[in-house]
């Protein structure tokens, strides 16, 4: 008798679809806006100057306008609202600008032109990129509170943290409207894909379009157990205590259904991220203080980056 093989099921049916496609390059996965690219390298210079930053936003006129109206949000308290560029920058500094036009460029990545490619999943996608919204902006306050880790290098990895779940989406989308794919994934299906592959095509993504290593290192080692903490994982350690932060109070893909008659209690964070809160010195009281930040943030920024 030969080797007995694993049992064909529908999740890893759908799995093994998924990396043919991508190994076929049956759907051509997005370009990483070369904005976001430009002002990442501008941010690595040590020397890297505010007219640098401005003359790089000012070329696209729709993230122009949107770093204008975050400038002018509520999230940062705007009292005189500016009225240009230079104006915004002057107002939150060039690193948060910086961060913010990042921010608005990297959303083409979360948008789909395809209205029946959007329709497949219509609910995944705001949520996906509310997500990634709340975690850049609470893990760069945990890193500005805790004085641990470089903020913009943590903006910019929680923002890019679970693109392997966007691409997963786009595989399935585009693959459900050419006739590639024959039925759509149950929410557990997808559950499962995003669980086993997101974090391996979100670092393969990232290293093909040159991302700095150290957004390509939270992609791949986010969802690790027993991470040690040493300097090199101190930004892994801050984007999982956000990212557990977000799910407490409901910012992810698949938010768990409440029952209104259970009793009300505090909603716990998972172990990865309780890991990471202990080892960055936050404590259950410090916890229940950024899970009000958090839910602050959420709302605070829940149309920032709405296009104009």
């Amino acid at each position: 008798m030969g080797e007995q093989n694993d049992p064909i099921t529908p999740a890893n049916r759908l799995e093994k679809w998924l990396l043919r496609s991508l190994e076929k390059k049956t759907v051509v996965l997005p370009a990483f806006p070369t904005m976001a690219s430009r002002l990442v390298d501008a941010l690595e210079s040590p020397d890297v100057e505010v007219e640098t930053v401005e003359e790089i936003i000012s070329q696209d006129g729709s993230i122009t306008a949107q770093v204008i109206r975050a400038s002018n949000s509520v999230y940062y308290g705007a009292a005189c609202p500016a009225q240009d560029l230079h104006q915004a920058i002057m107002r939150i500094g060039f690193r948060e600008t910086a961060n913010v036009a990042m921010l608005a460029a990297s959303r083409t990545l979360f948008e789909m032109e395809d209205r029946a490619e959007l329709s497949c999943f219509p609910d995944l996608w705001p949520r996906l990129w509310q997500s990634s919204l709340v975690c850049a902006f609470g893990a760069n306050l945990l890193s500005r509170e805790i004085k641990l880790g470089n903020p913009s290098h943590v903006f910019l990895s929680a923002t890019l943290r679970d693109v392997g779940s966007l691409l997963i989406l786009k595989l399935l989308a585009a693959g459900l409207v050419h006739g590639r794919l024959r039925d759509k994934p149950s929410e557990e299906q997808l559950r499962d894909l995003f669980d086993h592959l997101h974090t391996r095509l979100g670092a393969d993504y990232l290293r093909e379009n040159r991302m700095p290593e150290y957004v390509i290192d939270v992609a791949e080692r986010h969802h690790l157990l027993d991470l040690p903490f040493a300097h090199d994982t101190i930004l892994i350690h801050l984007i999982r205590c956000a990212d557990g932060l977000c799910e407490r109070i409901g910012v992810t893909p698949f938010p768990e259904e409440t029952d209104e008659s259970a009793c009300e209690t505090e909603p716990g964070i998972s172990p990865a991220a309780q890991e990471s809160a202990s080892l960055l010195g936050i404590d259950d009281a410090r916890l229940e203080y950024f899970t009000l930040q958090f839910e602050g943030i959420r709302e605070q920024v829940g149309g920032l980056m709405d296009a104009p």
